[in-house]
């Protein structure tokens, strides 16, 4: 991004970088997939790790039910020693299903950003002497470092996410509808109101989201070059008493 001056008034710094151009999410995976190519097996396990978890932590709310038809309601006490040691195994198969899906999970996001960084950093010495000049090197690292992350976000953990949340809403919510289906149907009331809100915020988030980029890439030009005009202000004498 080229340079577009210097700091604002009262200290700001979020004229230094323009706002890079915007990106389809068809455009980001072309571009990126490559990178996460290798990683794919992996990260189909850890999308079957996230649609087997829901499914078994299912059994613990249903396992409530049965708790209070056939335990506390009857007071049948005998019946309680074989729910509550279902419900602990439950416990520990889910506590292991999330336990390896966020290990696999994060073992694939940081082999991605490996992979990334070392080819956009491989890259960035190709260059011309005349890109480093019209832009700033705090941009540069910047981009480095918290828009490599982001993109991560976006190939990956995103996907694995918006699985996650997915299968989430589906299979509680047919629990829900096995439980109480009157309920379940009331609480679908709610679902146009998110939605409208959400597509709303979403908007207002990108854009959001894309001037904390911008600012964050100038923020980094003035963290690397004050320290370095440092010895030649001092030189000049121009340092305050």
């Amino acid at each position: 991004m080229r340079s577009s001056g210097g700091v604002g008034p009262g200290g700001d710094v979020g004229g230094l970088v323009e706002v890079a151009p915007a990106a389809g999410l068809r455009e980001v995976f072309r571009r990126f997939s490559p990178d996460a190519r290798p990683l794919w097996r992996w990260l189909w396990l850890s999308l079957v790790l996230v649609v087997v978890s829901p499914l078994v932590d299912a059994g613990a709310v249903l396992l409530f039910k049965v708790l209070v038809d056939r335990v506390l309601l009857p007071r049948d006490f005998s019946a309680f020693v074989p729910v509550a040691g279902a419900f602990v195994g439950i416990t520990l198969v889910v506590g292991g299903l999330g336990f390896a899906g966020q290990y696999l999970g994060a073992w694939v996001g940081e082999n991605f950003l490996h992979r990334l960084r070392t080819r956009v950093f491989e890259h960035l010495h190709t260059l011309s002497v005349g890109f480093f000049d019209r832009r700033r090197l705090g941009d540069i690292l910047s981009r480095l470092t918290g828009d490599v992350a982001a993109i991560e976000t976006v190939v990956l953990s995103g996907i694995v996410g918006l699985v996650a949340n997915v299968v989430k809403v589906v299979v509680f919510g047919g629990v829900v509808f096995v439980l109480d289906w009157r309920l379940a149907l009331a609480s679908l009331v709610a679902v146009p109101v998110f939605a409208a809100a959400a597509r709303v915020f979403a908007r207002r988030i990108k854009v959001a989201s894309r001037e904390v980029r911008r600012r964050a890439g100038s923020i980094s030009v003035v963290a690397e070059e004050s320290p370095g005009n440092v010895a030649l202000i001092q030189a000049y004498g121009r340092h305050a008493a």
